[in-house]
């Protein structure tokens, strides 16, 4: 009896144990990729916060330089929708692995682009960023929602997805200042360390986590043909376009708005922009959360009061001559905004088989980065051609209003959705 007790305690006690272990290493992989994903986030947005120096110092016009910011949303939509395929192919890690060397060497390549002088060198060295961006991000998040179960997937895909905005207010913050103190080019290493730091940890932590889904051998017509037959992946993905577009837009051109309109410094009104990303650090997470645990695993709803309050609050910011009230809108519209992000990955994801939410994933992705890509040229086109921001934010408004009209008829995710216009 004694041993058959003692034999029972070794069993639980090697259960609590690889319990632990497995813990560990999601919490591992967790913090690597979201690490990774705020330095190529950083990246991204960085040329944003001082745009007026970065067309300065390349000899270009503002609405030119603007490019750069969109260089690397560009190549990452043009390309992730096939590239997902490759990611439900070789798994996760594998493509992560790819995605960080390739964004390592175009950092450096950016870096001496920008010491040159180089604007047509520049630019092409963030289109190749881009793709591998796009890899990154959408390899992680199909890491980190499929391991662990559906009942916490929004949950684990929302904190991830912080990440995102944290790169983002750190480069509207931190862009000004290291600018001012070491040049505006000094911003582009800031990526090569953070991206090789938080893939030495993602690796110390995904040897003990077994998350890849099995090699998916069926033909890319096939996959694509599985993942468009669902018309939640065609909701989604347009609700994330709009999404996205809101929020590139505001995050690109607010910095250039405020220094103009109200006469602020460049430091200042970076730092300002900063709280509009910054606030997607905890709506990213409780988007999630409160679909998670409040409406039982329902997508739609936290959609919807999203897009609800967004849309009156980009048409406060646009016709307010007050910056308090602006100051107090971008808080608001940068914690509701980012509610989209926080579940959209997850009613995308949890409608399609497991071999292929890397092709899923990578529609939703190519999708938001499109709005993102696109958002800041139609801005500085319209701010160009109006030599005003009014079009410019009745276009973002536009943007939003669409996506609450698409969510108010969008079907919901879930388990019935699975079989929703299948054969």
């Amino acid at each position: 009896m004694r041993l058959r007790n003692a034999d029972s305690m070794t069993v639980r006690l090697r259960a609590v144990h690889r319990d632990l272990r497995d813990r560990r290493a999601f919490v591992a992989c967790l913090v690597g990729t979201w690490l990774l994903t705020a330095a190529t986030h950083h990246y991204i947005i960085a040329p944003a916060s001082v745009l007026p120096t970065v067309a300065a110092g390349l000899g270009v016009t503002t609405t030119r330089a603007v490019w750069l910011v969109s260089a690397v949303p560009a190549s990452w939509a043009v390309t992730n929708f096939a590239l997902g395929v490759w990611i439900d192919r070789l798994g996760d890690y594998r493509m992560i692995a790819a995605g960080t060397g390739i964004v390592v060497l175009a950092g450096g390549w950016s870096w001496w682009a920008a010491r040159e002088g180089a604007f047509a060198s520049l630019l092409a060295a963030r289109l190749v960023a881009g793709v591998a961006v796009g890899v990154i991000w959408t390899a992680s998040t199909n890491l980190v929602g499929g391991a662990v179960s559906d009942a916490n997937r929004g949950t684990a895909i929302g904190v991830f997805i912080t990440s995102a905005p944290a790169g983002f207010a750190l480069g509207q913050l931190s862009g000004p200042l290291v600018a001012a103190r070491f040049g505006w080019h000094a911003n582009f290493p800031v990526m090569i360390l953070g991206s090789l730091v938080a893939f030495a940890l993602l690796t110390a932590g995904r040897r003990g986590l077994a998350v890849d889904p099995e090699t998916n051998t069926a033909s890319v017509r096939a996959n694509f043909a599985a993942v468009l037959k669902r018309p939640v992946v065609w909701y989604g993905c347009a609700m994330a376009f709009a999404a996205y577009s809101c929020y590139l837009f505001l995050n690109s051109w607010l910095p250039s708005y405020l220094a103009r309109e109200f006469a602020l410094s460049t430091q200042l009104s970076g730092l300002l922009t900063a709280l509009f990303p910054a606030m997607g650090v905890l709506s990213r997470a409780g988007g999630g959360v409160i679909s998670d645990r409040l409406l039982d695993r329902r997508r739609l709803p936290v959609l919807r009061a999203a897009f609800l309050v967004s849309l009156p609050l980009v048409v406060l910011i646009a016709v307010t001559r007050v910056l308090a009230v602006i100051v107090a809108a971008l808080v608001v519209a940068g914690f509701v905004v980012q509610l989209t992000f926080g579940v959209v990955y997850s009613y995308v994801q949890e409608v399609v088989e497991a071999e292929i939410t890397g092709t899923a994933l990578a529609f939703l992705t190519t999708a938001g980065i499109s709005g993102a890509f696109s958002a800041p040229l139609v801005a500085g086109a319209l701010i160009e051609a109006t030599d005003a921001y009014l079009f410019a934010f009745a276009y973002a408004t536009a943007l939003t209003g669409l996506g609450l009209l698409l969510s108010w008829f969008a079907p919901e995710s879930g388990a019935s959705s699975k079989c929703f216009g299948s054969d």
